[in-house]
Formats: structure tokens, sequence, C-alpha cells
């Protein structure tokens, strides 16, 4: 009988990476999130400098390229729960190494269209949504419950480190290749990811199967009842949410802003998603000791208030144009330590306030809602600018980003420095 690869829980002392399969799990998020910046980069400069696609075509490349979360996200979480977690993130890396990989074919071939790229968004989105819910599901299995916020912390690292480097190298090598040969590299990342995912043995992460007495109805039911009764869960809910509707405006119309109308080089737009990873980086070290020094609660409200003021930089660009590139700058280097900065602070706290077996249910209908924000955030900017111009919808993003700070300041959770016992579950 194989031992849990797991560390005792008891053992603040040991790092998570200790834990074999962690490790691996640590190591297969690194080539995806290596595939997701280089395909981010490579996304935009394809569809707007090669296949010269119009703005609100840009917004529902975006759109699709979030819908995963709108249309299979709630029964997802329910399969999951009911399924291994381990063959759900394998199959959804295949999925997305075919998806990528069909477009440098369609670009060899000379047949790659707009519609190719939407079809391969929306099928990413899709892939992404089972794998986001089935690693969000599995880690309490990896890890200890109280040592998931580590583990995330570590993964959160990981992530903005290799956001430091691969925009920039990406927009190197654009200079000399075609955009859609990068795809080439984040297929092979893929497949390493999936090689390393197959090496993980979840402890307990076994098929629960369907419950007779249960419909499928009742169980997503009861994952939404979880999400919004519990009173840190509904607050987190209704923050990203409204900050995702922001973020999707001004993600969707950043690159056309900065490709077309400015007429920034590849490389530029690399360096400038350098400079936001490398301040994300940054906050990254930063923010874990700020959360255990002064809470988690305190330093999530924090980060949040930084957001809005970060991205008023990237209007002002817009009105400012001879001054657009420092601004554009100072936008990504604010918005990097704002988003890893609450995205650390509030590491691990879901999952100390949501039993295990609502785990996957709950993660999914709260992706639902906040993944959801972003693509109906990407199609208002695409309206916005269609209808008046990229600057209006840049001025919406950053409005729309402001709504959360306010819930938060009237929430009574501003009144705790950190999570109150009585919230957490313990089994």
């Amino acid at each position: 009988m194989t031992l849990p690869s797991v560390i005792d829980a008891d053992d603040d002392a040991t790092e998570v990476l200790k834990v074999p399969d962690f490790r691996r799990l640590w190591a297969a998020n690194g080539f995806r999130y290596a595939a997701s910046e280089v395909a981010g980069f490579a996304l935009p400069v394809t569809a707007l400098l090669l296949l010269h696609a119009r703005p609100l075509m840009m917004s529902l490349i975006f759109v699709c390229s979030r819908a995963g979360f709108l249309t299979v996200g709630l029964p997802a979480g329910v399969w999951i729960d009911r399924w291994r977690k381990k063959p759900v993130m394998v199959w959804a890396d295949v999925a997305y190494a075919v998806a990528f990989g069909s477009i440098p074919v369609a670009y060899f071939l000379d047949v790659l269209t707009v519609a190719q790229l939407i079809v391969v968004a929306l099928v990413v989105s899709m892939a992404g949504v089972f794998f986001e819910v089935a690693h969000s599901s599995v880690l309490p299995y990896v890890l200890p419950r109280r040592r998931v916020a580590d583990g995330n912390a570590r993964l959160q690292t990981s992530q903005t480190t290799i956001q430091a480097i691969s925009p920039s190298v990406a927009g190197v090598v654009a200079q000399s290749i075609a955009a859609p040969v990068l795809y080439c590299f984040v297929g092979l990342c893929h497949l390493m990811s999936l090689l390393l995912v197959r090496r993980i043995h979840p402890s307990g992460d076994v098929a629960r199967g369907r419950a007779p007495e249960r419909k499928f109805r009742r169980e997503i039911a009861d994952g939404m009842g979880v999400l919004f009764k519990q009173p840190l869960l509904r607050l987190l809910l209704n923050q990203a949410a409204m900050n995702n509707i922001g973020a999707g405006i001004i993600l969707a119309m950043l690159p056309v802003f900065l490709l077309k109308e400015i007429g920034i080089s590849t490389w530029m737009f690399g360096l400038l998603s350098t400079l936001g990873a490398l301040a994300g980086f940054a906050a990254s070290l930063l923010a874990p000791r700020l959360r255990r020094r002064f809470g988690e609660i305190r330093m999530t409200l924090i980060f949040s208030a930084l957001a809005p003021f970060a991205v008023v930089a990237a209007p002002l660009a817009g009105v400012f144009r001879g001054a657009a590139v420092p601004l554009i700058a100072l936008a990504e280097v604010l918005i990097g330590v704002a988003i890893v900065g609450r995205s650390v602070s509030t590491a691990g706290l879901r999952a100390r306030v949501t039993p295990n077996e609502y785990m996957g249910r709950v993660t999914a209908a709260y992706s639902v809602v906040v993944q959801g924000a972003t693509p109906l955030g990407a199609l208002a900017g695409g309206l916005i600018a269609n209808h008046w111009s990229t600057g209006t919808a840049l001025w919406a993003g950053a409005v729309a980003m402001g709504v959360p700070l306010v819930l938060l300041l009237l929430s009574p959770i501003r009144r705790h420095s950190r999570l109150p016992e009585e919230w957490e579950v313990r089994g």
C-alpha cells in the first residue's frame, strides 16, 4: 500500500514543494502558465496584425476565450465532484494541445482565419473550465487543508515569475517569426503538463458516483446554496465579478489601442506585459508576509483598493497619447501589484470555508459568475469602442473596477483582519 504523499498538517515548517505530488502539480502548472502567457501574447498579434481583426471581432474572440464557465461551468462542477480529478486534468491538456496545435497547421496551409481563432478560443475556454475546477478541487487531496493557502501562494509566485519572462521573449521572437508559429511551443507545453499530471496520485481522490436520491439540478443548487449563504464566499463573489467586468473591458481593448491606434512594436507590447508581471512577482513575494502579519482580510481590502486607481492610467493614455507608453507602463505595474497581491491574500480562503464534498460545485459556481463577468465586460468594451472609441471603453473599464472597492467598504468583513474561526470548516 502506497503511503499518501502529503505532509503532516501540524508541520508548518515543511515546504509544500517537498510533497512529491504537489511538486509535480507545480511543475505542470509551470508549463501551463508558460503556454497561457505565450498564447495570450500571440492571439492579439495574430488577430490584429496578421488577420486585421476589427475591435468588435477582437472582443468576440476574447468573449469566446472566457465563455467556458458561462456554458458548462455549473454542470462541470457536479461532474467533477463525482469523477476522479486527475483524468479530467489529463484530458483537458489533450484538448489544449490539439486546439492550439491547429493554429500553426492552418497558418502553414494558408487557411488561418479569424473564425478559426474564435473556435480555438471557445474550445480552449471549455477545456479550461474542467482543468481549473478539477485543479482547485484536487488541492485538498494533495495537501492538508491548512496548507492549501501555502500551495496556492507557491503556484501564484511561479505564475508571476513566468509572466515576467514569457511576454518579452515572445515579443522578441515575434519580430523574426510569424506569431502563429508560437503556438507550436504552446502545444508542446501542454503535452509536458499532461505527462506530469499523469504521475500525480491524490490520496482520497475517488469517483463518488451519483447518489440515487439526488438529482442533477439539486446538486447544482446545493453548490450555489453554499456559495451564496456563506458570508465570505458571497462577498468575494460579488467583488470579483464587478472587478472582472471592468477587467474584461480593459483586457479586450488595450491590445487594440496599443497595437493598432498607437502602433507600438510587438517587442514593446511584450515588454509592457513583462513590467506588470515583474511587479506582480514582487507582490507575490511580499504579500504572504503581509498576509501573515496583518491578516488576509485586511490585505485583501488594501490590494482591492489599489486596483481602481491602478487602471486609471490606461484611459489617460488615450488622452495624452504622447505619453501613452509611460502611462500604460505605470498601469501595468500597479495592476500587477493589485491583482497578484489580492490573489495571494485571498489564497486558500474559499477552501477553508467550503466542505470537501462541495468543493467542485462551489468552485464551478464561483467561477461561472466571476469568469463569466470577464467576457461580458469584453463584449461591452467592443460595443462601446465600436460606437464611440477605444478610449471611451477604457474609461468605462476603469469606472467598473471602482465598484468592488465600494462593496468591500460597505461590508461588515472590513472589521476583521483575519478569517473568523467560526466560518472555517474542519472537514
